[in-house]
């Protein structure tokens, strides 16, 4: 081998080695680069993973509570709706009772309505056809010490109870109006007789 081969030869083996070198230097660099990607990568997706089981952790805590904004809500109109159908049994059960418990149920509402002075009850035609004989005798010897109360003969236009007249003063005693007047303090006694 002459001179300018070997001098060729070196040459191109120092080239060899710088290549690779170079070579070796980049693989290096981008396998580093490939983990710092990799790990940014990873840590991105850690992050998106936890921001979406937030999220999700948020969404099912608004549902849950929309459910159960719901079933209060649907139990109250439930309950709402036994207490309602309770008091329309009752109300209707006053409307069938026979004479002699409906005018006795007539007097203690007079009694307890009754004001001072002389006043008149009014009742429908029906009643007025069955009223009790002493019905107003009975009326006015309850309330003697602070007034009395005339049986008016003519008939007002009711469904059931009465309506006491003062002058201009009116008392409507009629079952409708003192189950309306009373309805809040009967379903608060039934509310914790059913649903303790």
């Amino acid at each position: 081998m002459t001179g300018l081969e070997r001098i060729v030869e070196k040459i191109a083996e120092e080239n060899k080695q710088a290549t690779d070198a170079i070579l070796e230097k980049t693989a290096e660099q981008a396998n580093r680069m490939l983990a710092d990607a990799r790990e940014g990568a990873n840590a991105k997706a850690a992050r998106v993973v936890d921001e979406a089981k937030k999220e999700a952790d948020r969404i099912v805590s608004v549902a849950k509570s929309q459910a159960e904004s719901i079933t209060r809500k649907r139990y109250l109109q439930v309950r709402n709706a036994v207490v309602n159908d309770i008091l329309s049994a009752a109300y209707e059960r006053i409307e069938a009772l026979d004479d002699e418990q409906y005018f006795d149920l007539l007097l203690r509402l007079c009694i307890r309505n009754a004001e001072k002075g002389e006043g008149v009850l009014c009742l429908n035609a029906h009643d007025l056809a069955r009223m009790p004989a002493d019905f107003e005798e009975k009326i006015n010897s309850a309330i003697y010490e602070t007034g009395a109360v005339m049986v008016s003969r003519d008939a007002v236009p009711i469904e059931n109870g009465f309506v006491l007249l003062y002058g201009d003063i009116e008392v409507n005693c009629t079952l409708r109006a003192v189950f309306d007047e009373r309805m809040d303090d009967l379903k608060d006694l039934l509310n914790p007789l059913l649903f303790a």
